[in-house]
């Protein structure tokens, strides 16, 4: 992509790649509405076998999630300094990277999830259920490392419409096979609608479906895309330079991730040892509806990383600086919307995904607890973006681990054991969390260090 200059021309560049990363977050968030809204049809026991097993679920996507960033950040400068050649190498590294780890994530949670639900407080009644969802849900993990991986590519490398498409399709599926995998055979206004009665474990089977038809159409599209265009015939070769440079992008972030989930599997081991099974479910309730106020920052901020990685792999730091900009403050008042409405529909919206009075009631609050934090939380996810587009990849995982371990970890033992705040002390200190990494990204961005590590000063 062209050095481009004036502000208008680089808004109307943001939004175009905004917009289709915004709405595919919305829809692959739709994966896990629709779970949580048919399962909490089942009542607290199925709310909460899926509410144990997401801590565990979102630190492997995270660690795939770091691959995708070792890998997407170097196509994104190779665009920008338009090197094809390297692009396509990429790619194909892109590709071996991501099934070892798909296939790794794989074997490792098979063999673990006859254990982790246990160990995050899963109640007798719930424990059976939970270890067959996180199994299903697992056999796909190599597709899913598939999707985010090239997921991030295409976005890398300009196109954020083809994995909007994909993640449309994988919705679809996974909200027809819910209705025929989740529920019994019954009858309505006369007519026989067949089920399979699967219950948690037909959720599981669902979602692991879609995730097989998003990831396979990614890689294919990414190996497809325009100029770029390559084959798996012109070598799997592991190329070490590309995947030194990866390890140094991408590990950070996985690491990143990792902290910060293992902290939310904290979390959950809190809520599920030290609280009820209702407030075990109010909390996957409220994580799921929160996951939609923060949607447009995470769209925003794949814009950011490609649109600053492209600047840098051009070496425009005026552009860099102005992506970077603009994508905060874009990203920051999208946010303060969603996050007042939030609040004022906290109730509303919880009910959609439980009919237990008291699992709602938790819920809520919970979600009136977080709602003035969410502006922060987008300047974090976009600002890390950006810094990683700009070199800067150690910075973000330094403040995860500050804010997780020593914000929200010991904050929330504090308030829930010591005085009894119940479900929405874990919630105030996630809050809490949140704005510490906001502030700081915040102030990271604008003091510039990332200038002399992407190699713009000068």
């Amino acid at each position: 992509m062209s050095v481009l200059t004036g502000q208008q021309e680089r808004l109307r560049i943001l939004w175009r790649l905004s917009w289709p990363a915004i709405i595919e977050q919305v829809l692959g968030t739709m994966v896990s509405y629709v779970d949580a809204a048919m399962v909490g049809v089942l009542g607290a026991v199925g709310s909460a076998a899926v509410s144990v097993n997401g801590p565990p679920i979102w630190l492997l996507n995270g660690i795939l999630a770091g691959v995708g960033v070792g890998y997407s950040v170097q196509v994104s400068n190779a665009v920008g300094a338009n090197a094809p050649q390297r692009v396509r190498k990429v790619i194909r590294q892109a590709f071996l990277a991501a099934l070892i780890c798909g296939l790794a994530a794989c074997g490792l949670y098979e063999v673990l999830g006859g254990y982790l639900p246990r160990w995050l407080g899963a109640k007798p009644e719930v424990l059976p259920h939970a270890v067959h969802y996180i199994r299903i849900y697992c056999a796909a993990m190599p597709f899913n490392a598939l999707l985010i991986v090239f997921a991030a590519v295409l976005r890398c490398m300009g196109n954020t419409k083809t994995p909007l498409l994909f993640n449309t399709a994988a919705n679809l599926a996974n909200m027809v096979l819910n209705f025929f995998l989740i529920y019994p055979t019954r009858e309505w206004n006369g007519l026989t609608i067949p089920g399979a009665g699967w219950g948690v474990e037909g959720a599981a089977v669902a979602t692991a479906a879609s995730i097989v038809c998003a990831g396979v159409p990614a890689a294919i599209a990414a190996f497809r895309q325009g100029q770029y265009t390559t084959s798996l015939r012109e070598g799997l070769q592991p190329d070490r330079m590309i995947i030194f440079r990866a390890v140094h992008l991408g590990f950070p972030s996985a690491l990143e991730r990792a902290v910060v989930n293992l902290g939310q599997i904290a979390m959950t081991g809190l809520v599920g040892h030290a609280l009820t099974t209702a407030a075990l479910a109010a909390n996957n309730i409220a994580t799921t509806a929160e996951g939609l106020c923060y949607l447009p920052a995470y769209g925003i901020g794949y814009a950011a990383i490609a649109l600053v990685g492209q600047a840098v792999g051009a070496g425009s730091r005026e552009d860099a600086k102005a992506y970077g900009d603009l994508t905060a403050i874009l990203g920051s008042f999208l946010c303060l919307v969603t996050g007042t409405a939030l609040f004022l529909f906290a109730t509303p919206l919880a009910s959609l995904f439980n009919s237990d009075a008291q699992v709602v009631a938790e819920a809520a609050l919970a979600l009136r607890v977080v709602a003035f934090a969410e502006p922060f939380f987008a300047l974090s996810i976009i600002l890390t973006s950006a810094l990683r587009g700009a070199d800067d990849v150690r910075f973000p995982m330094m403040v995860g681990l500050a804010g997780m371990w020593f914000i929200r970890v010991p904050l929330a033992c504090l308030l829930v054991l010591r005085f009894s705040w119940g479900l929405a002390g874990v919630w105030f200190a996630m809050s809490m969390d949140l704005v510490l990494r906001g502030v700081l990204c915040a102030l990271r961005w604008r003091k510039g260090k990332w200038v002399a590590l992407s190699g713009l000063e000068g």
